[in-house]
């Protein structure tokens, strides 16, 4: 079995692994005003609680996860992965309370983190003169389940209501789980006994030249994403007309802009191997803080729209700069652990953005986060120019 056929079923898997988890979650906002939470300011600082709960557990059970890969293999980190998320995502259908939903996402990130560990298995078989078509293919996954899950978890949330919802996410993440058991392959020799030390450590990796630069990237991404996920929703409420189809609409926005983010991932992946991840890199980081400013003042459901789809495009080309720039660079020994490093900093992203941004939604106004994304964005630009400046791109 080649690269190619583990990459095909890793695509598929990842795929249905992000349609479960985005079946449900971007209506967290709502779902968290069906368990009790009255106003609009109140509702976006806790589903930023809930959203920021899981990204910290994740960000300390990464590298964990990361070094157990690199010893018993990464195909099985993903099926752990897959499995543990969709039991998470089960066990969210029957919380009462937030502190009850809390506790899931907590446990969702111990146990899940398909994206890293897919990516460090396909990474690990891929040759490096495609690794960026590759892990923009893997990305592009993400990006499209994130179109078709908010759009059909948003009409089964209008239709069945939000804890069916949270179940057929569980299904589908399992799903993937099982495609993963099945259709992936990897050539994988454990280290002999007494012979992982030879591996390098967390502080080597972290020193290597342009890991900091991927993971800089990485953590911008998951901030940008999660800073105003817990007010995104109610922005598209004060703009529609009828509150009947609210998630449906919230559901076609986000899935339009993942639609934007596909494209994304699987062009200019490919286009950075061409050209170096430098141009791709700058020119997606100015679109991006174009993008989030067009957000804080959109007052209409188009002006919306547009920016989001922008936004997500530019974002979505980020991301495989930034696994191409840590691949590059790692031993072929501790993709794993390098990945799971990568993944534990910038998910602090994740864990920080959507509560800091609900307080600001709270203190400040639900617009706000968008500002701060596009300052986060235009200071990219610099971080990246003085990396790449007097040398050659990967």
């Amino acid at each position: 079995m080649n690269w190619k056929t583990t990459l095909t079923f890793a695509f598929m898997a990842q795929f249905l692994s992000i349609l479960g988890f985005s079946f449900a979650t971007p209506f967290l906002p709502f779902f968290v005003a069906e368990l009790g939470v009255s106003n609009a300011g109140s509702q976006a600082f806790h589903a930023g609680l809930v959203l920021s709960s899981g990204g910290f557990t994740f960000a300390i059970f990464a590298p964990v996860w990361g070094v157990l890969a690199d010893r018993y293999g990464r195909k099985s980190m993903v099926c752990r992965a897959m499995f543990g998320g969709a039991l998470a995502i089960l066990l969210m259908s029957f919380a009462r309370t937030v502190p009850q939903l809390v506790a899931c996402r907590v446990l969702q990130g111990v146990f899940s983190g398909t994206i890293a560990a897919s990516i460090a298995l396909v990474a690990s078989v891929t040759p490096l003169n495609r690794s960026g078509f590759a892990l923009g293919m893997m990305q592009a996954a993400v990006f499209v389940g994130h179109v078709v899950g908010p759009f059909f978890g948003g009409l089964a949330a209008d239709t069945f209501g939000y804890r069916d919802s949270f179940r057929i996410g569980a299904l589908l993440t399992a799903l993937g789980g099982i495609l993963t058991l099945l259709g992936t392959h990897e050539d994988f020799t454990p280290p002999e006994r007494g012979t992982a030390n030879i591996s390098p450590g967390f502080w080597e990796i972290l020193m290597l030249p342009g890991f900091l630069l991927g993971v800089a990237v990485l953590f911008s991404v998951r901030l940008s994403n999660s800073i105003a996920n817990p007010s995104f929703p109610l922005i598209v409420r004060d703009m529609v007309d009828s509150q009947a189809n609210l998630n449906t609409m919230t559901g076609m926005i986000i899935g339009a802009a993942a639609v934007a983010g596909a494209i994304a991932a699987g062009v200019l992946g490919h286009t950075s191997d061409r050209i170096g991840q430098r141009s791709v890199l700058i020119a997606c980081c100015l679109v991006a803080s174009a993008a989030s400013i067009g957000h804080y003042f959109a007052y209409g459901l188009p002006t919306l729209f547009i920016a989001r789809i922008l936004f997500g495009f530019a974002v979505a080309g980020m991301m495989p700069v930034a696994n191409t720039l840590i691949k590059a660079v790692v031993d072929a020994r501790s993709i794993g652990k390098a990945f799971g490093l990568a993944t534990s900093i910038s998910m602090l992203g994740t864990a920080f953005g959507p509560m800091f941004g609900g307080l600001m939604a709270m203190k400040t106004g639900i617009r706000t986060p968008f500002l701060v994304t596009a300052a986060g964005q235009a200071l990219l630009v610099v971080l990246a120019w003085a990396s790449f400046n007097g040398r050659r791109n990967v």
